[in-house]
């Protein structure tokens, strides 16, 4: 492992890092525009190591970075791991950092944009995970008042690790980090600064993921941080205005991604919400900041029911019918208050052992598409055919005006979209249509009078849409296009 000092480091980063920019994109009306104000989609997967040497070596891999951009994924939201950054204060590992650049560059080269994740669960291997912060800031913390696992009589085991949320040495640590206790925010900000600085050279960096389902904080202490929204207002939008403003010192631009406490996305107001009031660093970063949410059906997730066929009558309505479209419905509220743009960041994670998984990936998909929001999976899917099928679909990845409807109907692989028409952007609409679904072309597509399409020349798996050239002179800003993709007979 070669490390360096950090002031050395970040020296030679910022000298990089000012030569040219990250992705360009901002934020508009909640979607996420390009250069050309095309709405952009984003379809991908998570790939996040939670141990030494901390990166997926697959991603290192040409072939394997190639099919996944044929199959369709334009985006993977990619684990940055302190632990792996900075293995003792403000020692910083090299290796580990140009590793992560040669697979941030192997994705550009293939069209696929990533943001960088500072990814963990249960915070540190002191609290029953690995070390999402590292050793040496957990141990410089001022230790709780019990020990671990208290209040629980012994440590959760590997199936239950979320338990150990609930006992007070991770929620204590929590609560340090939140209150910048031994300058953990301090050290929190520093990680942050110099991997803006490092990455924001590259074109295809979306953004910074702040931390990964962060906790309420020292419930113990004060049990109403189990309200989502006072953990909120009083840990979260404190601690992430701190981290963007440690980013926003080297990078103005690139899009920061935060979330909520887990359980903050089913409802809405001011105890049950989000808690937040702005978005990292004030109203003015409303264009360049993403709400990062994630979906896990909470009754399948804590009585999972393997050797089932189907998922219980039950468990599906309040699945499909009340917690599922709670969470859409609340992002969106979110959105209407906060501005900025949401994006599905986690969901799925569920295996062959569970044979109602596709009916669950299915349904977020299906639902993804309806509120028109981007995602990245989670949980192994490349060597599952019948995961890679569901996740390779059908999609509008770049917009040419304010789209209405979007939707892919697996059963009939049948694609659907409606879209006010922007006449002033001069680049098409791009439609992703995979082989796995359509082998040799096998498919028809229909326009509206209003649109006309053809073939990408340089790839043959995306149709190109544009306004046709009977209403390029037509003055009403509301016109509506339709584009319906199905299989030949």
């Amino acid at each position: 492992m070669q490390a360096v000092s950090v002031s050395i480091l970040i020296y030679f980063a910022l000298l990089i890092a000012n030569c040219c920019g990250s992705a360009d994109v901002h934020v508009n009306s909640t979607f996420i525009l390009d250069s050309s104000n095309r709405v952009r989609i984003y379809h991908g997967a998570n790939f996040v190591v939670k141990q030494f040497p901390w990166y997926p070596p697959e991603l290192l891999d040409p072939n394997y970075v190639a099919e996944l951009s044929k199959s369709g994924l334009n985006v993977i939201r990619l684990g940055m791991m302190w632990s792996g950054v900075e293995p003792q204060p403000q020692k910083y590992n090299m290796t580990y950092l140009n590793t992560m650049k040669k697979i941030i560059a192997l994705l550009e080269s293939n069209n696929i944009f990533v943001f960088l994740d500072m990814h963990q669960d249960v915070l540190s291997n002191r609290t029953g995970s690995y070390d999402g912060i590292p050793a040496w800031l957990y141990d410089r913390l001022p230790p709780p008042e019990h020990p671990y696992p208290w209040p629980l009589q012994t440590a959760p085991s590997v199936e239950k690790w979320f338990l150990g949320y609930f006992t007070e040495a991770c929620s204590h640590a929590f609560q340090c980090l939140y209150n910048n206790t031994a300058g953990a925010t301090d050290a929190m900000g520093n990680f942050w600064k110099l991997v803006a600085s490092t990455y924001k050279q590259y074109s295809n960096l979306l953004g910074y993921e702040l931390i990964n389902e962060p906790w309420a904080g020292n419930y113990i202490a004060d049990p109403l941080l189990l309200l989502p929204g006072i953990a909120g207002a009083i840990n979260l939008q404190p601690f992430y205005d701190k981290l963007a403003k440690a980013i926003r010192s080297v990078d103005e631009d690139t899009l920061i991604f935060y979330e909520p406490v887990t359980w903050g996305v089913r409802l809405n107001g001011k105890y049950f919400g989000s808690g937040f009031t702005h978005v990292p660093g004030g109203n003015d970063y409303r264009n360049r900041s993403v709400f990062s949410y994630h979906y896990y059906c909470t009754i399948l997730s804590l009585e999972p029911v393997p050797g089932n066929t189907s998922i219980p009558v039950f468990d599906r309505v309040l699945c499909d019918d009340i917690e599922g479209p709670a969470l859409f419905s609340s992002v969106q509220i979110d959105l209407e208050q906060l501005g900025g743009s949401a994006f599905l960041t986690e969901f799925g994670a569920c295996d062959d052992d569970f044979p109602t998984c596709d009916d669950q990936i299915n349904w977020s998909l299906q639902s993804a598409d309806a509120f028109l929001q981007s995602w990245t999976y989670w949980g192994e899917f490349f060597n599952d055919p019948v995961k890679f099928k569901s996740l390779s679909r059908v999609y509008a990845r770049a917009i040419a005006g304010r789209p209405l409807t979007m939707g892919y109907i697996a059963s009939e692989k049948h694609f659907y979209l409606s879209y006010v028409i922007d006449k002033s952007i001069k680049e098409p609409t791009e439609i992703f249509i995979p082989s796995v679904q359509f082998p040799k072309g096998n498919y028809n597509v229909t326009v509206s009078e209003e649109l006309k399409w053809r073939v990408d020349s340089k790839d043959p798996s995306v149709i190109l849409v544009e306004p046709s050239d009977g209403i390029m002179n037509n003055q009403d800003k509301n016109i509506i296009g339709s584009i319906s993709i199905f299989p030949k007979n």
